[in-house]
C-alpha cells in the first residue's frame, strides 16, 4: 500500500504513512513547529533539550526519528507488524499524517516550542464576564473583557489544528487557579470539558472558537483575578504531552494570567485628588520549585510591548498611551502562604526557596489618566530561564 500527497497540483514521491492509535507521542530532538525548521536539521547542536537551564523541571520528553518517512516507497509487511514504540517515530513530527493542535501563547506564534518571550499572555482564550454559558452567544461578542467577581463568566477557547490530518475528536479542558508563577497539576481546577473537531492545515476549517459548558465564578480573593487555562488535545492522534500544565513547552496548553484593573473613582478623579494606581496588593504564589531557588522580578513594561491589549482596544495596533511613571513597582519579600499577607520592604526582586512562598507585587504610581495605562510583568525564573508569568495592566 502507498500514500500519494498532492503539493502545489504535482505528487510528491510515494512514502510510507502509517495510522496510530494509542501511541504517546514524544517530539523529535526539539519542538521544531508546525512549519518546520531546516536549519535545525542542519545543526542537531542547536536543537538539543528543550528548553536548557530549568534544574529539576519537567522537561519535554524527547524522541527519535528512524527516517523512514523521507526514505519513499511503499509501505511493507514490516513497516505494518513493527510495533509501535513510544518516542520513536518514521519521521519529523510536522511531517507526518498527524493533527498538530495547538493555542497561541501570542499573535505570532505558529506552535514551536519553547515559546519566546511571555508565554502568559495568549489571545486564544477569552472571557465574557457576568454572563452564564446558556445566555452567552457561539462566539465572544467582545475579545478583551475581563471576569466579573462572584458571578457567572463565560469562557472561550480559540485552538488551532496545523497537522497534515484532521482532529476528529479534540478534548477542550478548561481550568482555573489563584494567581501564580509557576502551575502544575496541584494548582489547577478543572471548570468543565468540551469537544470539538478540526480539519487538516489548508482545510479551510482548522480553527475554531468554542465555548465552555459551565459557568466560571471567580471569588473575591485577590479581586476575583485568577488565572485561566486552557489545554486540548486529540485521542488518539495528539495526546497532551508532557509537562501537562507548562505553557512554555507544551503546545497544548495556553494560559492568560492578566490581571485588569479598571479607572479608579471616576468622582476622585474629576476633583483632580490622586488615586493610587492600585488599591490592593496583588498575592502570587511562586513554587514549585522542584528543590531550587528562583528569582522573582517586576518590571514596567510599555502598552504595546503586551499584544494581548489589542484585544481590549478591540484595533490592530492600536494600545493604551503609556502613563507617567510616578511611583515604583514592587515585590514583598516572599512568606509562607497562609502565614499572612507580606506587606514590607518591598523591592524590583525577590530571591524565592520553596515551594510554600508567595510575594505581594504593588506599586506606589498615581491612578493613570484617561485612555492610559502602567503595565507591569513579574517573572519567575532559575537559572536564567523563566518558568512563570503574572501581568498586571492598570487601566485609566
Amino acid at each position: 500500500m502507498t500514500h500519494r500527497r498532492n503539493r502545489d497540483d504535482r505528487c510528491e514521491n510515494d512514502r510510507v504513512s502509517k495510522i496510530v492509535e494509542k501511541t504517546w507521542y514524544f517530539d523529535d530532538e526539539c519542538e521544531r513547529g508546525a512549519e518546520g525548521d531546516r536549519e535545525c536539521d542542519a545543526d542537531r547542536d542547536r536543537c538539543k533539550p528543550c528548553p536548557p537551564g530549568r534544574p529539576g523541571r519537567p522537561t519535554r520528553p524527547q524522541g527519535t526519528s528512524t527516517g523512514r518517512l523521507d526514505q519513499g516507497g511503499p509501505m511493507t509487511k514490516g513497516d505494518l507488524d513493527q510495533p509501535d514504540v513510544p518516542g520513536v517515530w518514521v519521521g519529523p513530527r510536522a511531517e507526518m499524517d498527524l493533527p498538530y493542535l495547538f493555542m497561541r501563547a501570542n499573535p505570532a506564534d505558529l506552535g514551536a516550542r519553547p515559546v519566546v518571550g511571555p508565554f502568559w499572555e495568549s489571545p486564544d482564550i477569552f472571557i465574557l464576564g457576568g454572563v452564564a454559558p446558556g445566555l452567552a452567544p457561539p462566539l465572544p461578542p467582545t475579545l478583551g473583557d475581563i471576569a466579573v467577581a462572584g458571578e457567572p463568566n463565560t469562557i472561550y477557547a480559540h485552538v488551532w489544528n496545523f497537522g497534515k490530518a484532521a482532529a476528529n475528536e479534540v478534548l477542550v479542558e478548561f481550568y482555573w487557579c489563584n494567581p501564580a508563577l509557576g502551575i502544575n497539576t496541584s494548582s489547577v481546577s478543572l471548570i468543565a470539558q468540551t469537544e470539538m473537531s478540526l480539519g487538516a492545515k489548508g482545510s479551510g476549517r482548522s480553527h475554531a472558537v468554542i465555548k465552555c459548558p459551565e459557568a466560571w465564578s471567580p471569588t473575591f480573593v485577590n479581586g476575583g483575578h485568577e488565572c485561566l487555562l486552557v489545554r486540548v488535545w486529540d485521542n488518539p492522534a495528539d495526546l497532551p504531552g508532557e509537562p501537562i500544565f507548562d505553557a512554555s513547552i507544551n503546545r497544548h496548553v495556553a494560559q492568560r494570567n492578566i490581571h485588569v484593573v479598571p479607572a479608579p473613582n471616576a468622582h476622585a478623579a474629576r476633583m483632580n485628588e490622586p488615586q493610587p494606581a492600585l488599591l490592593k496588593p496583588v498575592l502570587l504564589q511562586v513554587g514549585p520549585l522542584f528543590g531550587a531557588p528562583a528569582t522573582v522580578a517586576v518590571e514596567r513594561v510599555a502598552p504595546s510591548a503586551v499584544p494581548w491589549l489589542q484585544l481590549r482596544t478591540g484595533q490592530r495596533g492600536v494600545f493604551p498611551t503609556m502613563a507617567a511613571p510616578t511611583g515604583a513597582p514592587t515585590l514583598s519579600p516572599p512568606t509562607t502562604v497562609g502565614g499572612g499577607f507580606p506587606t514590607i520592604g518591598g523591592a524590583a526582586e525577590q530571591q524565592v526557596e520553596g515551594d510554600d512562598q508567595h510575594v505581594a507585587f504593588n506599586t506606589t504610581d498615581d491612578a493613570p489618566g484617561p485612555g492610559e495605562a502602567h503595565v507591569y510583568r513579574v517573572s519567575a525564573s532559575q537559572d536564567g530561564a523563566v518558568f512563570g508569568g503574572y501581568t498586571v495592566v492598570l487601566l485609566g
